[in-house]
C-alpha cells in the first residue's frame, strides 16, 4: 500500500505524492514559494490519531503535508502548492538567500512523524525500542527520555524528503525547534537531522533562528 524503502516517490502535476494514502484536509492558501523543508514530530499516537485531530475545532487550524506513520505508511493532506498551519509563530533564514521569513508556514513544507518526543509514558504505549536518554540541543543539560524513529519510518522521511527538495528545489530542510526554539523541541534529538539533511544535499545541522 505504500512504497518500500528502496522505491522513489514520485509527485505528479497536481502536486501530490505518487503511491501513498492521500488523506486530504481542506483550506490552506496558495503557497508560491517553497523554501525549506520542517521536520515535526506529532507528540501523539498514530498517524490517523493526529489526521483525525486536524479535523476537530481543537486543532485550531493545525495541519501537515505529510504524516508518516511508526510503520514507514506515508499520508498526504494536502498538496504541496498549498499551506499548512506546522509552523506556527517561527521564523527562518534561507541560508542560499540570506532573506528572512517571519512565519514559515508561506515557504515551508510539513512532514510529522508519529512520535511521542519527549512524553515517555505515550512512548512506552506505542513502541517497542529502547528510549532515547539525551539533552536537546537547545537545552543540552536537561537529560530527557525521547521516543527512537523506527527504521521504516525514518526510510519513509527520506524518500518523501528527498522528493520535495528535488521537485521544489529547496534550500533546507530544519526542524520545529530550530525556527521556534522558544516553544517548540520537535523532532529533537533522537531524529537523525544530519544523515537526513545529507541523503538531501545539505550539510550539517540547520542554523537555530532565535527572535
Amino acid at each position: 500500500r505504500h512504497p518500500r524503502s528502496h522505491h522513489a516517490v514520485k509527485i505528479n502535476p497536481e502536486h501530490w505524492l505518487e503511491g501513498v494514502t492521500h488523506d486530504e484536509i481542506a483550506g490552506g492558501s496558495a503557497m508560491a514559494i517553497r523554501r525549506c523543508l520542517v521536520i515535526h514530530f506529532t507528540s501523539g499516537a498514530t498517524a490517523k490519531s493526529s489526521i483525525n485531530f486536524w479535523r476537530t475545532p481543537a486543532a485550531k487550524g493545525a495541519s501537515a503535508h505529510i504524516v508518516i506513520d511508526r510503520d514507514g505508511t506515508i499520508y498526504q493532506c494536502r498538496p504541496f502548492n498549498r499551506t499548512c498551519g506546522h509552523a506556527g509563530t517561527s521564523r527562518w533564514r534561507d541560508p542560499k538567500t540570506g532573506k528572512l521569513y517571519i512565519g514559515v508556514n508561506t515557504c515551508g513544507i510539513g512532514i510529522e512523524l508519529a512520535n511521542a518526543g519527549n512524553d515517555p509514558a505515550l512512548a512506552s504505549r506505542w513502541t517497542k525500542l529502547p528510549l532515547v536518554s539525551s539533552g536537546h540541543r537547545n537545552s543540552p543539560k536537561t537529560i530527557e527520555r525521547w521516543e527512537a524513529f523506527p527504521a521504516a519510518q525514518l526510510a519513509a522521511c527520506t524518500r518523501v524528503a528527498l522528493a520535495v527538495v528535488t521537485r521544489y528545489q529547496l534550500d533546507d530542510i530544519t526542524g520545529h525547534d530550530c525556527i521556534a526554539p522558544e516553544r517548540k523541541n520537535d523532532p529533537g534529538p533522537a531524529f537523525p537531522m544530519t544523515e537526513l539533511r545529507k541523503a538531501c544535499g545539505f550539510t550539517g545541522q540547520p542554523a537555530v533562528h532565535r527572535v
